[in-house]
């Protein structure tokens, strides 16, 4: 069965860039896994639209005006997506209808940018992370109401992703970063909307993503983007990246017992991505993403570094046990039982671990 080419008139068209051109991620509410627009939209969309639009992704000038077509004529918009920086085009979108038609109201395109270091994946100056007034409307946040210098990063991953989404979406993005391929990939997740909010509720996101270089940061790369609301998860395509599978956090859990905190640490970063309910139960700082490390008693600092250290080398495992006091929100010291299980391993050795708590009694 040939394919059916698609006419977009009336209907918004949006567009991404990949290392081979552009691909076509939208056509009114029908989304699409980044295929060629060339091949799939028809010749009139093709020679009203697409042409406009390619224009929009080449110039970064926007179009609005009269496009004829045979005895035809179109009213089309065509406009570029621009990274908050104003320094890259990042995808483009636009419509055409006759004259005078009421065409429907444009999509939201919240674009992003990141910059992280090409070996650590921590983040590189002070600018490291920025949104553009789109992606807070997405998100329902205040801009005034982020204060961190990393932006809106700095509460992206550990209060904005739906903890079911968040752990797959942690690890494929650490392995972009690793992996530095300048793939364009395609991820969906669901976040929380209106963070903070007395009625914060959920939204589906796709998102299209890229790295390149910095020439005022050689050492890093700058993750560039756009992302938009959806009606249901889209296709996630991310080529030539091999991220640790989110299943094995499960694994991990079920390794541990149950009747305690978790916590998911990133090694590399000295970073926690991930606390379970209880944490907060136990008087710990929800939603916590910091260096656990910098939670311990002076006395016990080296020794739960020690303890992890030896986890992410494969030397202790989740049977083996040690002992920490937490400063608790209350400003107090909890002593808790602590054992690691490794989420994944590369050549023996774990980047990610996740931990688990038991209260043991209060200390001084």
């Amino acid at each position: 069965m040939s394919k059916q080419e698609i006419d977009a008139k009336g209907r918004w068209v949006v567009l991404d860039t990949t290392q081979d051109g552009v691909s076509l991620l939208a056509v009114g509410a029908d989304n699409h896994p980044g295929i060629s627009p060339r091949n799939w939209l028809d010749e009139r969309t093709r020679t009203v639209l697409l042409d406009k639009l390619r224009t929009a992704l080449s110039s970064g000038q926007a179009f609005d005006g009269i496009v004829r077509y045979g005895a035809s004529e179109f009213s089309v918009v065509a406009k570029p997506v621009v990274s908050p920086d104003g320094k890259q085009i990042v995808g483009a979108y636009g419509i055409f209808d006759h004259p005078g038609h009421p065409v429907p109201q444009a999509p939201l395109l919240g674009t992003w940018q990141w910059r992280v270091h090409k070996q650590t994946g921590k983040n590189v100056g002070e600018d490291s992370s920025l949104w553009d007034a789109n992606l807070f409307d997405i998100y329902g946040i205040d801009p005034a109401t982020v204060e961190s210098k990393r932006g809106p990063a700095g509460e992206w991953l550990a209060k904005l992703i739906s903890t079911k989404d968040r752990d797959t979406i942690k690890l494929v993005i650490d392995s972009g970063i690793s992996v530095n391929n300048r793939s364009r990939h395609l991820l969906s997740y669901e976040i929380v909307y209106g963070y903070g909010s007395p009625n914060p509720g959920k939204k589906q996101i796709a998102m299209s993503a890229r790295a390149y270089d910095d020439p005022d940061y050689p050492e890093a790369i700058m993750l560039r983007g756009f992302s938009r609301e959806v009606d249901s998860p889209t296709k996630v395509i991310t080529p030539g990246l091999s991220p640790v599978s989110a299943g094995l956090v499960t694994e991990a859990l079920f390794a541990l017992a149950a009747d305690r905190a978790f916590a998911a640490i990133d090694m590399q970063q000295e970073a926690t991505f991930r606390t379970s309910n209880r944490w907060a139960d136990f008087g710990l700082q929800p939603d916590f993403e910091g260096n656990l490390a910098a939670l311990a008693h002076p006395d016990d600092k080296f020794g739960i570094e020690h303890h992890l250290a030896e986890a992410a080398a494969g030397r202790v495992g989740p049977e083996s046990s040690t002992s920490v006091r937490l400063r608790t929100t209350a400003e107090l010291w909890q002593e808790f039982a602590v054992a690691v299980a490794p989420i994944g391993s590369t050549a023996g050795h774990s980047r990610y671990l996740m931990m688990s708590l038991v209260p043991a009694g209060k200390g001084e």
